[in-house]
């Protein structure tokens, strides 16, 4: 009876022990294959990433910014050989696009450029990027006051409508003649005092300006207008007016338009003042001898800061004349040089 009592107990004891030994084998089973699919969700990401730091290994700039291309502007000129103060034209090819063009030069000793348009001459700073909106070409003068040779570095891009960087660009150079300038190089050596070279030296033909055709205007157009290149008085500097010629034409709604004027028409001269000194100039007056003997005897004028400097423009009605020798003088309390106060300019009218 015992016997049996044991059998069954053992027998019982060896089922449950099956169960649980069944139960633990299902359990690794289920327990690997949340494994494995735990595994093959994390290995493909893994793979990723190191991918992806290989390929950054490999190609370090990869994530840099692209720099978008600029497409390149063909910029010409109608000379390469340019009188100081006579009109240069510059030309550019154009682009399929909306925007506007912008015009800068490299800064060179004793180098000023002006912009010619209808609202007459706008000095424009070396280095600086000026805005002379969607055209093809744009107008100039050099004035070159050191050397009888400089050669002009400049460019021209193109923006498109809200763009930051240019869409277009191109640079040309030309070379500024100043005849008033001598040739004539000093040399010594050793045993000799300064030898001048032979006197003789040809100078260059004057280059006559290319004829432009004025744009309708846009802008009003006054008489007097003050350009400003950050003045800065010394009180204890010296005063130098200096008066320059510029361009004769005629008034056409109010605005200059520089060119011919013919004969018995009404025209126009413009001449710039400007202080070459170190010290704010007194107020000063100035007089204009007009065709057919008149004379134009201006008003006191406002003092000029160093660098500072004054355009005009003189109108005078038609005169029966072939020709006419403009004289122009300033007449200033205090002035260092008064050499330069005045000048003469011969104008021919056309028949």
């Amino acid at each position: 009876m015992n016997n049996e009592t044991s059998e069954k107990k053992q027998v019982k004891k060896d089922s449950i022990l099956k169960v649980l030994a069944i139960t633990g084998f299902i359990g690794i089973i289920i327990l690997i294959a949340w494994a494995s699919i735990q595994l093959v969700s994390v290995v493909p990401s893994a793979f990723s990433s190191l991918a992806s730091l290989a390929e950054n290994v490999t190609n370090p700039n990869n994530t840099a910014e692209e720099v978008p291309k600029v497409d390149i502007l063909v910029v010409t000129s109608d000379t390469l050989l340019a009188n100081t103060q006579n009109p240069v034209t510059i030309n550019w090819n154009t682009a399929q696009a909306n925007g506007s063009y912008v015009f800068s030069y490299e800064c060179a000793d004793g180098v000023a450029i002006d912009l010619i348009s209808d609202a007459g001459l706008q000095s424009i700073q070396c280095g600086s990027k000026y805005n002379i909106g969607n055209v093809d070409s744009a107008t100039i003068t050099i004035d070159s006051e050191k050397n009888r040779y400089t050669d002009i570095n400049y460019s021209v891009s193109f923006l498109g409508t809200n763009d930051t960087r240019p869409r277009a660009a191109g640079s040309a150079a030309l070379t500024v003649f100043n005849s008033n300038i001598s040739s004539e190089i000093a040399v010594t050596d050793d045993n000799s005092d300064a030898i001048n070279p032979d006197p003789g030296t040809p100078t260059l033909p004057t280059i006559p300006p290319e004829q432009t055709t004025p744009v309708a205007p846009t802008t009003p157009e006054y008489t007097q207008e003050y350009l400003y290149t950050i003045p800065t008085s010394n009180p204890n500097g010296k005063t130098d007016l200096a008066a320059r010629y510029l361009f004769t034409g005629e008034i056409k709604n109010n605005r200059f338009v520089p060119g011919a004027i013919e004969r018995e028409d009404d025209g126009a001269i413009q001449f710039e003042v400007k202080n070459f000194g170190t010290k704010t100039s007194k107020d000063w007056s100035f007089e204009v001898s007009l065709p057919g003997g008149g004379t134009y005897e201006s008003l006191t004028q406002s003092s000029l800061k160093p660098n500072e400097r004054a355009v005009l423009t003189i109108g005078f009605s038609g005169a029966d004349v072939s020709a006419h020798t403009f004289k122009v003088e300033v007449d200033v309390i205090t002035d260092n040089n008064p050499d330069n106060n005045d000048f003469s300019h011969r104008v021919t009218f056309v028949n």
